[in-house]
């Protein structure tokens, strides 16, 4: 099974998906029952199951009995799940994806975990370490953050240091501890995206002259869309990377954008090869 990384990320997997759920009169998500689960029991072939409405003794029935048979999971709005440490006796799951739960607090033991290729986490409201992250022994596709509003407060993203990470995303609100020093250890990162606004222009450089392999949103001097402000309002444009830096319309900013486009690569060079904790003594 090839699961394309960035349908994995959206999510968008799910819709080719074994799917599992039930949708009350409100469009809200029904409690799944162990009958309903069942359904499976007709489809030994499946590998690939989205399923929403478990609870904990519903969630781990489905996974005792039928977990042994997936390589990808999407758990959507399984909000009352406190404890999802049985996905750890899954060696031969890949991808995992997790969408809005209000109670699972720390992640599972992934050390036997061996086939686990991405993880997905988005709106948890009360995950906000990711230690263990680094017993995932394949892991190399992390996502974690919100899929609507950017609330999210991670205590550190250090776990991540010296795995076998290519693939970052972070769409929250901020870094707790705001050390980036781990990205000196992943110089086979090929891609990371977050919020253009979520660190400082200084930090968005030392990333891209210090993983030269990666690419993604911030990792250039500018993010193109449609400007909306006082003065423009859809007028095609582009956001400067960067905490309050401007959103600039092309049509009266082109010498102002390729001053902050000249001045980024100015940035790349004075911090290539330079550590993270000598770049930024006094860490955000």
């Amino acid at each position: 099974m090839e699961l394309n990384p960035k349908d994995f990320f959206e999510g968008s997997f799910g819709y080719k998906a074994f799917r599992l759920g039930k949708l009350r009169d409100d469009m809200g998500v029904g409690k799944l029952s162990k009958e309903d689960i069942d359904a499976l029991a007709q489809h030994p072939e499946v590998e690939t199951v989205a399923i929403s409405g478990l609870y904990q003794d519903t969630f781990e029935y489905f996974i005792r009995t039928y977990g042994h048979q997936l390589k990808a999971i999407c758990f959507s709005n399984n909000k009352y799940v406190e404890d999802w440490s049985l996905l750890g006796t899954l060696p031969q799951l890949e991808y995992a994806y997790w969408h809005n739960n209000q109670r699972i607090e720390t992640l599972w033991d992934m050390s036997r975990n061996f086939a686990l290729k991405g993880l997905a986490i988005n709106d948890f409201s009360r995950l906000h370490n990711i230690d263990g992250i680094e017993k995932a022994p394949a892991l190399r596709y992390f996502y974690i953050g919100n899929g609507i509003w950017l609330t999210t407060v991670i205590d550190s993203l250090m776990p991540l240091a010296n795995t076998g990470i290519t693939h970052l995303e972070f769409y929250g609100k901020k870094i707790a501890d705001g050390n980036l020093s781990f990205f000196e250890t992943l110089p086979e990162l090929q891609s990371f995206n977050c919020p253009t606004n979520l660190l400082t222009t200084e930090q968005f450089a030392w990333i891209a002259a210090n993983c030269p392999k990666a690419q993604g949103r911030g990792l250039k001097a500018t993010e193109d869309g449609r400007v909306y402000n006082s003065k423009h309002s859809g007028a095609p444009g582009t956001y400067i990377v960067g905490k309050r830096k401007p959103a600039l319309a092309f049509e009266d900013s082109e010498a102002r954008i390729q001053k902050y486009m000249d001045a980024f690569e100015a940035m790349k060079e004075k911090y290539r090869g330079v550590p993270f904790n000598i770049a930024f003594p006094n860490k955000e």
